[in-house]
C-alpha cells in the first residue's frame, strides 16, 4: 500500500520484535520516518532498525532513555494471557506500563502517542449488538481486556492533561498469513488444528465446558494433527476476523500521520468476519491434513466488527480476506521449503 508523504519523524515503536512490530518497523522506515525499537529481546531478524533499547517497560530508566529525543510513540508492546495466574502481570504490563509510557511521553514533549488496544475491550465473544462499532459499550469480561481498556483511559487522561496528541486503536486479531499453516502457532494452533486445541483446553482451568469440549476433540483426535471447523453447541460454525498484519501496519501508519487520528479510536481489522465452514477446508486444501467438524461448548465465535469509522476518518483500506492470507501462506511456504514461520 502507498502512503501520501509525510514529514519524516523520529518514532519510538514499543514491541518491536513482535510480529507487527518488526514488520511496522519496515514500513515506517520506507516512508522515511527514522524508527527506534524497544523491547525485551532483540528481533529475530533484522528489520534495519536505526537503532535498538533493550529493556522491559517496568525499567523506567531504559524506558525514559527510549523515548528521549522522539517525535512520536506507537506503543505494541504487551502482554497477552488468558490465564488467571497471569493477571497481576497483565496488570503490571499493561496498565502499570502504560502509564509510565504515557507519562514519560507527555513530560519529554512527544508530539503523539499511538496505543494498541484490543477488540476484547468490547469484548467481541460477548456483543450487544453487531456490527461492533466503536460506540458499542465497552464490557471486557477478560484480565486482559480489562487491562487494555484501563490503558485506553490512562491514555486519554494524558491527552487531556497534557496535551499530547493521542490515538487507540483497537486491534482486532492480527496474523501473518505464514502462521496460519503452524500447528503450533499462538492463535492459529487453537483454531484451527484439534491437537493444538486440546492444549490450550487442558491449560485452563477446569470447567463442565471445558471438560465437553476436550471430551469432543479428544474423540477424533489422532497422533496426526488435523483441522476442525469449530462450531457452537447447536452446530453453528463460528464466524469472526482476522486482520492480515499488513492491513494493521497500515492502520497504524495513518494513526502515526494523519491529522484527523488525534483524539480518536478505531477499530482496526478485516473488511468483513469469515465462516469457518468455508475457510477451514480451503485451508485444508494447502496443508493437505484432514478436516472434522467439532461443536464445542466454550465460548463461541459469532461476531462481525466495523471499520467504517476507520475508514470514513483516516483513509484506512483493508485489503487482504481470510482466503487471500492462506493464498500468501502458500506461496511463502513454497519460496522456503522448510523454513519455520517467526511470530
Amino acid at each position: 500500500m502507498t502512503h501520501p508523504k509525510v514529514q519524516a519523524m523520529r518514532v519510538l515503536v514499543t514491541g518491536a520484535s513482535g510480529r507487527v512490530g518488526r514488520r511496522l518497523v519496515t514500513a515506517l522506515q520506507s516512508d522515511g520516518h527514522w524508527i527506534r525499537g524497544f523491547d525485551v529481546i532483540p528481533p529475530p531478524f533484522d528489520p534495519t532498525l536505526d537503532d535498538l533499547a533493550l529493556g522491559a517497560l517496568h525499567d523506567l530508566e531504559a524506558l525514559a532513555g527510549a523515548i528521549e529525543g522522539m517525535d512520536a510513540v506507537i506503543h505494541l508492546a504487551a502482554f497477552m494471557s488468558w490465564l488467571p495466574s497471569d493477571e497481576g502481570r497483565l496488570f503490571e504490563t499493561n496498565v502499570r506500563g502504560t502509564h509510565d509510557l504515557a507519562d514519560l511521553a507527555a513530560r519529554h514533549g512527544v508530539k503523539r502517542l499511538v496505543f494498541a488496544s484490543s477488540g476484547e475491550v468490547y469484548p467481541e465473544l460477548a456483543p450487544v449488538r453487531l456490527p461492533i462499532d466503536e460506540s458499542h459499550p465497552t464490557l471486557p469480561t477478560s484480565a486482559y481486556g480489562t487491562s487494555k481498556l484501563l490503558g485506553e483511559e490512562i491514555v486519554r487522561a494524558y491527552g487531556r492533561r497534557s496535551g499530547l496528541e493521542t490515538c487507540i486503536l483497537r486491534f482486532a486479531h492480527t496474523q501473518s498469513p505464514e502462521e496460519l499453516l503452524d500447528p503450533n502457532s499462538f492463535f492459529s494452533g487453537p483454531r484451527f488444528y484439534v491437537n493444538a486445541k486440546l492444549r490450550q483446553l487442558r491449560k485452563l482451568p477446569a470447567s463442565p465446558a471445558v471438560a465437553r469440549s476436550i471430551e469432543a476433540l479428544e474423540a477424533v483426535a489422532t497422533s496426526e494433527e488435523r483441522h476442525y471447523i469449530g462450531c457452537s453447541a447447536d452446530g453453528l460454525p463460528y464466524r469472526m476476523g482476522i486482520c492480515d498484519v499488513r492491513d494493521m501496519v497500515h492502520g497504524l501508519q495513518l494513526a502515526l500521520t494523519q491529522p484527523a487520528a488525534a483524539g480518536e479510536t478505531f477499530n482496526i481489522g478485516p473488511a468483513e468476519s469469515f465462516d469457518f465452514g468455508r475457510a477451514v477446508p480451503y485451508l485444508a486444501r494447502a496443508t493437505g491434513l484432514s478436516t472434522v467438524t467439532v461443536p464445542l461448548h466454550t465460548t463461541a465465535y459469532h461476531y462481525d466488527t466495523s471499520v467504517d469509522k476507520a475508514r470514513t476518518v483516516i483513509g484506512y483500506t483493508p485489503r487482504h480476506s481470510i482466503f487471500d492470507m492462506i493464498d500468501a501462506a502458500i506461496q511463502w511456504r513454497d519460496a522456503r521449503p522448510g523454513e519455520e514461520a517467526a511470530t
